[in-house]
């Protein structure tokens, strides 16, 4: 009868620790995956025009940008950037006088915010407008690729 009572107890006494354990790793796998990826960037908008034609027009002068149409136009794109601190440095680059307007929009693509964090990490660190209009090309491309495409 001590050793049923022994064993039991011997018993119980795992099944807490094992229960414990599996409990605790089951939370961090949980927490872990289901962490919330959606993340705001700011998309430098040179302009919004009615018809295709205007817009090739006005973006001749342009390196290099993107543009999709969406309800209410044209929207022609220069950069993409998560700190607003190169905005400055991406405007700059391209040599032009207009205003960029910002837009802020929530991008939930791990890849893409990796490769903007990248990218925007090197733009951070330099002032050669040829690295910065390079990084701005990259970038735009895998918008269109990873964000707008996969739409």
């Amino acid at each position: 009868m001590k050793n049923t009572i022994k064993y039991t107890i011997i018993a119980i006494i795992i099944g807490i620790v094992l229960g414990r354990y599996t409990f605790n790793e089951y939370k961090e796998t949980t927490i872990s995956t289901m962490k919330n990826t959606d993340q705001y960037v700011y998309l430098m908008q040179y302009g919004v025009y009615k018809e295709e034609k205007n817009m090739k027009e006005n973006t001749k002068k342009l390196k290099n940008y993107l543009y999709f149409l969406d309800n209410d136009g044209y929207h022609v794109l220069i950069g993409i950037t998560k700190n607003k601190k190169n905005k400055q440095k991406i405007v700059e680059s391209y040599e032009i006088l207009t205003n960029i307007y910002m837009k802020k929009v929530k991008i939930d693509n791990e890849e893409f915010l990796e490769l903007l964090n990248q990218y925007d990490s090197l733009i951070e660190q330099t002032n050669d407008k040829e690295i910065i209009n390079n990084a701005q090309k990259q970038i735009l491309s895998k918008y269109e690729e990873l964000i707008l495409n996969s739409e």
